[in-house]
């Protein structure tokens, strides 16, 4: 009996001090998990403050107590506590792909924090700014914004994706701003996950989300409201010193020319290079014209914040649109397919006005070609009075008399345009090249008649 209490004792013992070694592993205790400023988890979590990345990565904005992962306590070969990842959960994980990015981006490697959105089985699509799973659409209350998910280089649109064995489909609530599953990250193994927050037990964030109920209105509709994204497009040249854009409708109806049929070929080129029908066309066949004029097409489904932030990230097109000779603007948003995946394009045509400045000793000489044109005009009219001579080279000379005429006319208007610092006209440029043999057709026939 006294070795049977001793035995017992010994027992409790080992299973006191392992239940106390397990617990704090088992997800009964939790943890603080430090959240950075980069804002992908937002609105559930905010937004750090300032534009710099690398800054808002070094911010702490939340700090939730989550489970530790996996949760359990296993007691002579029995689970008493276990918890398998659910849809909705917000999981902090990493592996050596999260650490590759977080020391490209902080220089220390960080763990990431995302919501699991699907678990193994799951065949997931994302299509017109939506998440489907399992041949459904979901409606995500807790996302930045409605019908805002894209893909990436992991996972594009329109095409889907089963999960395997042991790997979990990872985003941010904040789509457009969030390196996940879709991107670099790329599948979470569950081995990667250390901290879980189950669904049910984030109800202290509920009230940050939104009423997601009506999402599925929005599906095939433009997002892009066209007017707002001009006054912050003007904001930002206002303050960069520059004009703000006039809205000009002829510039709007070419852009729809140009999404129109950048839909049709999948060509976003400015050369056209598949269909051949150039900005250019697109603007002769509504009736407008200009001097500089420019094209942004692009594909996604951007608001008007979302359009500019993304256009002024890149030096490139940031550059494009600031520039000082644009004064006029038109905007199309089109919806349609591109491989039979359902896309929002957005055209933007853009035109100005640069004066020509032409060189004053260009203008001098073609002022001083009219002045001579005119001086010898009355000397070959007066040989038509004399009728021997006409009646002989009466083709020759009429044929001298109307290129005579006919330049004078081109070039009074070529010398008043360039004395005004106006654009000749494509016509009229034609004129400037065909002067040329003009000139030298009206030398050959004088030649030939003095000679007589």
């Amino acid at each position: 009996m006294y070795f049977l209490k001793k035995i017992l004792g010994f027992l409790l013992l080992i299973s006191v001090f392992y239940v106390f070694y397990s617990v704090p592993r088992s997800g009964l205790v939790r943890q603080t998990i430090q959240i950075s400023g980069t804002g992908s988890m937002f609105p559930t979590f905010p937004k750090g403050t300032g534009t710099d990345s690398a800054q808002l990565v070094t911010q702490t904005v939340a700090s939730p107590s989550m489970h530790p992962y996996p949760g359990k306590i296993t007691l002579f070969g029995k689970e008493l506590y276990s918890y398998q990842i659910k849809r909705g959960d917000i999981v902090s994980f990493s592996n050596p792909q999260t650490d590759t990015i977080s020391k490209r981006e902080s220089q220390e490697p960080v763990g990431f924090v995302k919501r699991v959105v699907g678990i193994p089985g799951d065949q997931l699509e994302i299509k017109d700014g939506f998440l489907w799973i399992n041949g459904q659409r979901q409606l995500e209350n807790y996302i930045a914004s409605p019908r805002s998910t894209f893909g990436g280089e992991f996972l594009a649109d329109c095409h889907a994706l089963t999960l395997p064995e042991n790997s979990f489909f990872v985003m941010g609530d904040n789509r457009k701003g969030s390196n996940d599953s879709r991107h670099e990250v790329g599948l979470v193994l569950e081995s990667d996950i250390d901290a879980v927050l189950p669904y049910p037990e984030q109800k202290s964030y509920f009230h940050l989300w939104r009423d997601a109920s009506h999402d599925d209105q929005l599906a095939n509709l433009p997002l892009l409201d066209s007017q707002k994204y001009l006054e912050l497009l003007n904001q930002k040249r206002k303050d960069n010193g520059l004009p703000a854009l006039k809205y000009q409708k002829k510039l709007e109806l070419s852009a729809k020319k140009r999404a129109d049929i950048i839909l049709k070929y999948n060509d976003f080129s400015f050369e056209a290079t598949k269909s051949g029908y150039t900005m250019a066309k697109a603007m002769n066949d509504v009736g407008y014209s200009n001097i500089v004029w420019g094209e942004a097409p692009t594909t996604g489904y951007y608001d008007a914040q979302e359009l500019i932030e993304n256009y002024f990230q890149f030096p490139d097109s940031k550059k494009f649109l600031l520039q000082k000779d644009f004064q006029e603007t038109g905007i199309a948003v089109v919806m349609g397919k591109i491989n039979n995946c359902p896309v929002q394009v957005v055209v933007q045509h853009l035109a100005g006005y640069v004066p020509p400045n032409y060189d004053q000793k260009l203008i001098a000489s073609w002022q001083s070609a009219l002045d001579n044109l005119r001086t010898i005009r009355p000397g070959w009219d007066v040989a038509k009075k004399y009728p021997d001579f006409y009646n002989a080279h009466k083709s020759d000379l009429d044929e001298i008399l109307r290129i005579i005429d006919l330049r004078i006319s081109r070039l009074e208007t070529i010398v008043a345009k360039m004395q005004s610092n106006r654009w000749l006209t494509d016509a009229e440029e034609v004129w400037v090249k065909e002067d040329v043999s003009l000139g030298k057709q009206l030398e050959s026939l004088a030649q030939k008649l003095n000679a007589q």
